[in-house]
């Protein structure tokens, strides 16, 4: 895929508040963040540096995502230093993810101008991290499970591992590519599919920030 992102999605935090879609209470949402969690970020990741989060809203419901980016290489690749191996890195990754999300939704209501009862549903998601976990997990369970699969479950199941591990390499940069299929054992990749074009732009469109994009940034 040759393609190029500014940032990718490693994390979202979704907040449904009972607001009427307004400037005014955006702004007031934005304020809100900033005062009760604000710079607090720089706590929940060990490579801060590379982290930006940035504030979208559903003009439908006042639905307010909180995003999480990493810097270009989805900054995994720098994060191997500071976390341990790519598969360490993005478990250990994800879960600070989770611990940040976690500390936003049970702050966020703290501000003066917003009570626990405006906030009607919150969410919790992982992003590209997710993808790559769950291929992980995939294969920890196939490899836990052989003895109780037929050999036509085992393979169907292998191929569409292998099939999605071709689609996440084919949207990583040269290097990231590289410590990703490093992770995964070698048969998981020998002989495997090309990359199913219309999953590599879901996964691209879904969690890359294009170069002609802007989002609106919460800690610069």
């Amino acid at each position: 895929m040759n393609r190029e992102a500014k940032l990718f999605i490693i994390g979202e935090v979704y907040i449904k508040f009972d607001f009427d879609y307004s400037e005014q209470n955006k702004a007031m949402i934005k304020k809100a963040y900033l005062e009760q969690i604000g710079l607090k970020s720089n706590e929940f990741f060990k490579v801060k540096e590379h982290i930006k989060i940035s504030i979208e809203y559903d003009k439908g419901s006042l639905k307010t995502k909180i995003v999480i980016w990493g810097t270009t290489l989805v900054n995994l690749y720098f994060f191997i230093g500071n976390y341990g191996g790519f598969k360490d890195s993005v478990k250990e990754l994800m879960r600070d993810v989770n611990s940040f999300s976690s500390f936003v939704i049970e702050h966020i209501n703290q501000s003066p101008n917003i009570h626990h009862n405006n906030v009607l549903t919150t969410q919790r998601r992982t992003g590209l991290l997710g993808r790559m976990n769950e291929v992980y997990q995939r294969i920890e369970s196939l490899e836990r499970n052989l003895d109780d699969m037929s050999q036509n479950e085992m393979h169907e199941e292998l191929n569409e591992i292998k099939q999605e591990v071709s689609n996440l390499a084919d949207i990583l940069t040269v290097q990231e590519r590289d410590a990703f299929l490093q992770s995964v054992d070698l048969q998981y990749q020998q002989d495997a599919p090309e990359p199913d074009d219309k999953r590599t732009s879901y996964l691209y469109n879904r969690y890359a920030l294009k170069p002609e994009e802007e989002i609106e940034l919460l800690d610069e």
